[in-house]
């Protein structure tokens, strides 16, 4: 067998050297070509919706009940007391100056238990009221109840006794799609002066009401 010449194993050495060095080059421009990888975005937070900046009428009806925790000295040493829990209806108007507040009037009616002492015990309030809303970007809103007014009771539709009254509570209002829905509950202390019903002598003191409220409201752009 013959040896291979010195002049072919150096041709072998060459071919092999280009061959390698073209391969190096295809994958550097395989490597440099590619579409990079895709990087993950960063979440974003979710933003709360940015304030309408209109003014609004708000306006609608509820279905209310009132809870007497306490009557007070009205009814302290009788048999009966003349004030028992009831329930009623709401209407309430008011104006929407911006997403986060709501000032309004409300008249509320009430039949109450009056314990036989009265054929039909109503309860009548007439009150202002104001919201605090507390934006959280989301259909459920909820909010601080104020309010101050004069209250009325008496047989029927009569005032046998009245006073001044004032709230605080809370609640949380839902969004409809155009209409809204109230969920609210307040404590209502209401002073009532003294009276008499059917000779006894009812006096002078302050009644403890919790109230609760289911409320569906309209509002109207001004």
């Amino acid at each position: 067998m013959k040896r291979p010449r010195p002049a072919t194993l150096a041709s072998v050495a060459v071919l092999t050297s280009v061959a390698g060095l073209l391969v190096s080059t295809a994958r550097a421009d395989d490597s440099s070509t590619a579409a990079p990888a895709a990087t993950p975005r960063a979440t974003e937070p979710l933003a709360a919706p940015p304030s309408s900046g209109h003014a609004y009428i708000q306006y609608g009806v509820a279905l209310a009940a009132e809870t007497v925790v306490a009557s007070g000295a009205i009814c302290a040493g009788l048999p009966n007391c003349i004030f028992g829990s009831g329930g009623g209806l709401v209407v309430r108007v008011g104006w929407r100056p911006s997403n986060a507040l709501f000032i309004g009037g409300t008249y509320e009616i009430s039949k109450q238990d009056p314990d036989q002492l009265y054929r039909l015990g109503i309860l009548q309030q007439l009150r202002a009221e104001g919201r605090r809303y507390f934006a959280t970007g989301r259909e459920v809103t909820p909010f601080l109840l104020v309010g101050a007014g004069v209250s009325a009771y008496g047989n029927e539709w009569a005032v046998d006794t009245w006073g001044p009254m004032a709230m605080l509570g809370g609640g949380i209002e839902v969004e409809l799609g155009g209409p809204v829905l109230l969920l609210s509950a307040a404590y209502r202390p209401m002073y009532f002066h003294s009276w008499d019903v059917s000779g006894t002598e009812l006096g002078t003191g302050i009644v403890h009401f919790v109230g609760l409220d289911i409320a569906v409201e309209a509002k109207d752009r001004l």
